[in-house]
């Protein structure tokens, strides 16, 4: 229990050593002065305060000194008192007697602070003198220069003094115009008076403002009288004349407000240019001019803006002027260095630095416990400079106060602060935390310590100490680790110790992968009203919640209340219908708990420019000048300036003066018409557009003259052979040039001698006069001059030749023949020149109309000039009767046909096929199908097919397709591609002429699909063929939706037979012929659709080869086994083999062949014996090895899709008995029953030799 008690007040004591301080001041008065107000009779007294307040340990107590003495507020009536637990004065009832300089200090045992001095003084403003005498009457001259005076009151703080408008009723008026200025002694200076500025309503008052009490005072009222000089405003000009200026050595104060004057009148206004040092002072935010340019104001001046400050001066009168001011810059004391309060233990050396600036120098002087340092205790440890203070060896009895005071003439500034002995065992006021950092960051481990004598600090992971490299220790203790990677993760240790104990703290390290910006947006520059996208994305540590944050000039934004502002699903930011205010840095913040990345870019929407503002116009007799300047280019710089004007004579129309003024120009010369009302105005132009224009110039009057031009465009020929019209292009009103307009028209007929007609029109508007009776086609000399109430133009009028009406041309080309046909369009055509008198007009050339029977209406004409005797003309229908004519025609009409000229034109090459459309079948195939061209030009001989790759935009090489296509056919197969490929597909038509043009279709194969294809579907029908033969064709159609396949096998047997027969795989085309079977027989056909292992069975269809005709039959040959009707069958099938086994027999023992067994035996087939049908393992002939997959069909193979081939009109490849090369079909082979329904798992195949 003892010990308990022992250890509970050694903490006490130990706590009560840290709470022990000398006093420090937290409040106190400012350095400048403080006002007060005292109460006039009849107003409520305003109270103010002088601060004071400090912390310390015990707490302290306070004393004030007023003058230098010992100031007790307590003798003051209770009118000051002071704040309970602080030092601060409130005074509640202020009176004159309150001024003064006051001073605050804070005391315990330990130390004294001193506060600022501060002057405390009463605010007031005094009136005007003689504000009751008579009202002034002042007069001024029109045009020059002048000056109202003001003699402001006294008052503290000199109080703002303004000149204002007083009516009679007393109401005011501020001033704001640019030739009245006011100078700082409140004078207002006219730079030129005009007849506006006299007092009519309202007189010109002085008035003063103090703001520090909200008052203000009113002068006289003067009245100002005018007197006007006669002469034009525009005329009365007047150089430029000083009126005021800042002193030529003018004093600024570091910090302060700057004002430079140079007020100067004139006529007309002179304007002001500044410069330093001799060059050009730019405004800025720090930097401004007021009172239109007469005032430079620096906000805040520093020792930057010492130098030489030049004001030039002109207004286009009389030499331009010049005064230079020369700025020096002072400065109130201010700390270079400050003071610190410093807490120490005994045994260390304290050292206080006080370091100041100022203009003049300051003197630094030391204060201690608010004394001079020099009164205070002598102390040997204590040596004393001008900028520090240094004690060594420290006691306790060494705590104290001490404070720095830097004086000059301009101020002083102060500081107080204290050095606090102690002796206390570390303490760990903040620790490490469990810290979790992304790698490349800096991590900071807190440890901040408190002790006396200050501990040291020291750092350590897993017992090791860390220091030097990437680790640093603060000098607050904090561990700082640089470029934290995943190795720095651990547990890390603060131990702090100094004489009195140690301490340690403990805190943990993560590492997680750093957020990284992956995808950053991009600057961007938009015309106004597109949109804006930008885009951002970003990699975070998979443990990290990450968050994509949008901000525009540093403001997140708003998608919510800005609809136009939206984030798509990928993060990017999307700005619709932007406008220019959307300009700006855009920043895309990729967050997490622990980091971000940032990553930013430029949005520059351009816009038209703004309006140009129009600065004036200076009207001449025959020119005017224009003088603009730009408003702003909306970040498009501009380009040029167009100028438009328009006159009275067309006030709602503008006209385009000019469109091309450099963009560099604002002013520009134009020429005048006389007897005018010009008004201008300009319009801005950049790369997005054209500005709105600016508003309208004032109006520029000329006066009436002669035309300066005569009507352009004249021009004479006649409406009927009788008649001559003499036309010209109206000239607008602005081309008249004074009232009185009208049109001379002057003629004759193009004869030496012939005296000339002249008719007067009147109307301005009319453009042509009609001459009556003239005769057929004869030339005429025309003139038009223009004329007003001023005279005729001042130009020689232009004489053109003009012709009287045309007739009908009289005879027809004579001796029309055709040459010679070249091709089937083609013709040469030749003709007898007509005698140019018979035109009876402009011989423009002949007329070759061309037609085919049946087509009257639908002429087709070819041009040919006039000296021509022959022409080829290539308008003619192939393959077709064509008619052809010639006439003559003139500028009016045409002549009479010649005889029509017939004849038939050889074949030519077609046109383009009407449709084509092309489908994916397959993976490696196309359904090409099409409709036969609208223009044969012929017969037509076939179809040709064209393919090559597309990738991109480029094209692989043009291949052919191997068989050329049957005219007949109107459909195609086109195999061989490769899968998932864009193909270029081209058909051609053909005749004996050649190939036509090409129609192509553009179209992508489908993708490998290893699929069961669905069921095909066929047609089947008979073809002629020789007597004892009998042919099927049978063509696919697959399906161009689903999955057709990408070849087909077609399968055959007699009806009732047991065995089918099939084809080759087909793979090149979509039909096969059936050849060699007999006629008078039905027979059963199905076709396979296959895709590599996969296939698909079609229905069976029963074809009669007598009649044609289909039966389609639904078989499935697994139930068809079973049935009673089906055995039947087969028991009769048997026996009808039988009978045709006999019969064969006896035939052969007759000597006869079976011509079949006889061209198989020449093919080297020879019997096998009975042990199956051999055909399904032995090929028929060395020819018929293939695969599946190539389709190639053994035997030769003809490089046309013909029906010829199989005897339709010709015998074809038919040999005298009938019968079909290659028997039946070639490689056709009997196999066993066919392959059951398709199933989902791959499922067994036909045979396959290879």
């Amino acid at each position: 229990m003892d010990t308990k008690v022992i250890c509970f007040f050694a903490i006490l004591s130990q706590a009560a050593a840290l709470l022990t301080s000398p006093p420090r001041i937290v409040k106190q008065p400012t350095v400048e002065e403080l006002l007060f107000q005292v109460a006039q009779p009849g107003e409520v007294d305003k109270p103010f305060i002088i601060e004071c307040e400090a912390e310390g340990e015990p707490a302290p107590k306070y004393r004030w000194i007023k003058n230098g003495k010992p100031f007790e507020y307590t003798s003051y009536d209770n009118r000051i008192s002071q704040q309970p637990g602080r030092g601060t004065l409130v005074v509640s009832r202020p009176r004159d007697e309150d001024l003064g300089q006051y001073q605050c200090f804070a005391y315990n045992e330990w130390g004294t602070a001193t506060s600022n001095s501060v002057f405390v003084r009463k605010a007031e403003l005094n009136s005007f003198k003689d504000t009751d005498g008579p009202q002034t009457i002042i007069t001024a001259q029109e045009g020059l220069p002048f000056k109202l005076t003001c003699n402001p009151p006294d008052g503290h703080p000199s109080p703002n003094v303004y000149w204002m408008l007083q009516g009679e009723q007393g109401q005011l008026k501020t001033i704001n115009n640019s030739r009245m200025t006011l100078d700082p002694e409140g004078n207002l200076w006219f730079s030129n008076v005009t007849r506006y500025d006299a007092s009519v309503d309202y007189a010109y008052t002085c008035a003063a403002k103090s703001v520090f009490r909200n008052e203000y005072k009113l002068g006289n009222k003067v009245y100002l009288q005018v007197q006007q000089t006669g002469i034009s405003p525009t005329l009365n000009k007047h150089e430029p004349v000083r009126q005021y200026t800042t002193r030529r050595v003018e004093k600024a104060w570091r910090g302060k407000k700057v004002e430079l004057y140079c007020i100067y009148g004139g006529t007309p206004l002179p304007q002001v240019v500044w410069k330093k040092d001799g060059r050009t002072i730019l405004s800025s935010q720090r930097i401004t001019q007021d009172n239109y340019g007469k005032t430079l104001v620096i906000k805040r001046s520093g020792y930057e803006d010492q130098g030489t400050y030049t004001c030039e001066i002109s207004n286009g009168v009389g030499q331009a002027q010049s005064y230079s001011i020369q700025l020096n810059v002072e400065a109130a004391p201010f700390f270079i260095e400050e003071p610190q309060f410093q807490n120490l233990a005994e045994g260390e050396t304290a050292t206080i630095h006080c370091k100041a600036g100022g203009t003049p120098e300051p003197q630094i002087t030391w204060v201690h416990n608010g004394k001079p340092i020099e009164q205070a205790e002598p102390n040997p440890r204590r040596q004393v400079t001008p900028n520090s203070i240094v004690i060594t060896d420290l006691v306790k009895k060494d705590t104290g106060n001490y404070g720095c005071n830097a004086t000059n003439s301009n101020g002083y500034v102060y500081k107080d602060i204290y050095i606090n002995v102690q002796s206390i065992p570390p303490e760990i006021k903040e620790g490490p935390e469990n810290l979790t950092k992304v790698d490349g960051s800096e991590a900071v481990l807190k440890c901040r310590v408190f002790g006396a004598p200050k501990p040291i600090v020291r750092w350590m992971r897993d017992d090791v100490d860390v220091t030097g490299g990437k680790y640093n220790i603060t000098p607050e203790g904090d561990l700082v680790i640089r470029d934290v990677s995943y190795t720095d993760v651990g547990t890390y240790q603060c131990y702090a110790k100094n004489k009195f104990g140690e301490k340690s703290a403990f805190g943990s390290l993560t590492v997680k992968k750093r957020t990284v910006i992956t995808d950053k947006p991009e600057h961007y520059e938009v015309s106004a009203g597109a949109a804006a996208t930008f885009r951002c994305n970003a990699n975070a540590d998979d443990s990290l919640r990450l968050e994509i944050v949008w901000l525009n000039d540093g403001q997140p934004i708003d998608f919510d209340s800005q609809p136009r502002f939206r984030m798509t699903n990928d993060y990017s930011l999307l700005i619709s219908d932007t406008s220019e205010l959307d300009s700006g840095e855009y920043t895309c913040i990729a967050r997490t708990p622990i980091d971000e990345a940032r990553a930013q870019a430029t949005l520059t929407v351009q816009d038209k420019p703004n309006p140009p503002a129009l600065d004036g116009i200076e009207c001449h007799e025959k020119v005017a000048t224009l003088r603009w300047h730009s408003m702003g280019d909306n970040r498009a710089p501009i380009l040029r300036y167009s100028i438009q004007f328009n006159t009275s004579f067309t006030p709602d129309t503008w006209l385009e003066a000019t469109d091309a003024v450099p963009a560099i120009d604002t002013a520009w010369t134009l020429s005048l018409s006389p007897w005018a009302n010009y008004t201008f105005r300009v319009v801005a132009w950049n790369k997005v557009g054209a500005s709105t224009p600016s508003k309208h110039s004032d109006v520029c009057t000329t006066q009436p003259d002669v035309p300066y031009k005569n009507p352009d465009n004249v021009e004479g020929k006649g409406r009927d052979p009788t008649n001559m019209v003499i036309s010209w292009s109206k000239m607008p009103q602005i081309e008249h040039n004074g009232p009185g307009f009208y049109y001379q028209v002057s003629w004759r007929r193009n004869i030496s001698g012939t005296p000339w007609s002249e008719q007067p029109v009147r109307d301005w508007a009319l453009s042509e006069l009609l001459v009556p009776n003239t005769p057929t086609f004869q030339p005429y000399r025309i003139k038009v001059i223009a004329v007003n109430s001023k005279g005729t133009s001042n130009v020689a009028p232009v004489e053109v030749i003009g012709w009287s009406g045309e007739d009908t041309p009289l005879q027809a080309p004579a001796n029309f023949s055709l040459v010679q046909v070249t091709t089937g369009n083609t013709a040469l055509l030749s003709w007898n020149p007509v005698p140019a008198e018979s035109v009876r007009g402009h011989f423009k050339g002949y007329k070759i109309q061309t037609w085919v029977d049946g087509d009257e209406d639908r002429l087709k004409e070819v041009l040919v000039k006039s000296d021509a005797s022959s022409a080829l003309v290539s308008v003619f229908k192939p393959f077709k009767k064509n008619n052809a004519r010639i006439l003559v025609y003139n500028g009016r009409f045409n002549g009479p046909p010649s005889e029509t000229l017939s004849f038939v034109t050889p074949e030519g090459k077609p046109g383009t096929v009407k449709s084509f459309e092309v489908y994916p079948i397959g993976s490696s195939a196309m359904l090409l199908k099409w409709d036969k061209p609208m223009d044969e030009n012929g017969v037509l001989t076939g179809y040709k097919i064209y393919y090559q790759k597309v990738s991109g935009t480029s094209l692989g090489p043009l291949q052919e397709r191997k068989k050329e296509i049957d005219p007949k056919f109107d459909r195609a197969k086109l195999a061989g591609l490769e899968p998932n490929t864009k193909y270029r597909i081209e058909i051609r038509a053909k005749t004996k002429a050649g190939e036509g043009d090409k129609y192509y279709v553009e179209q992508t194969t489908k993708a490998m699909v290893n699929a069961v294809p669905d069921i095909p579907v066929f047609e089947a029908s008979t073809l002629p063929a020789k007597e004892g033969s009998a042919h099927i064709l049978v063509r696919w159609l697959p399906s161009l939706d689903g999955h057709a396949g990408t070849h087909f096998i077609a399968w055959y047997r007699l009806k009732g037979h047991p065995d089918w027969l099939n084809s080759n795989e087909i793979t090149e085309d979509d039909y096969v012929v059936l050849t060699g079977l007999e006629p008078g027989q039905v027979y059963e056909v199905k076709v396979t659709a296959h895709d590599g292992e996969y296939f698909s069975t079609s229905e069976v269809m029963e074809v009669d080869t007598t009649t044609g005709k289909l039966y389609p039959v639904i078989m499935r040959e697994e139930a068809m086994a079973t049935a009673g009707w089906f055995i039947g069958v087969m028991v009769a099938l048997a026996f009808l083999v039988l009978v045709l086994v006999a019969v064969c027999v006896a035939r052969r023992n007759r000597g006869g062949k079976y011509d079949v067994h006889d061209r198989e035996l020449a093919h080297g087939r020879t019997d096998y014996p009975d042990a199956g049908f051999h055909e399904y393992t032995h090929p028929l002939d060395s020819k018929s090895r293939h695969s599946m997959s190539s389709g190639t069909k053994p035997g030769p193979e003809s490089d046309t899709d013909s029906m010829a081939e199989y005897g339709e009109g010709e015998t074809g490849r038919f040999t005298e008995d009938g019968s079909f090369i290659g028997q039946y079909v070639p490689g056709a082979r009997v196999l066993p029953p066919a392959p059951p329904a398709p199933a989902a798992a791959p499922a067994p195949q036909p045979p396959t030799y290879v």
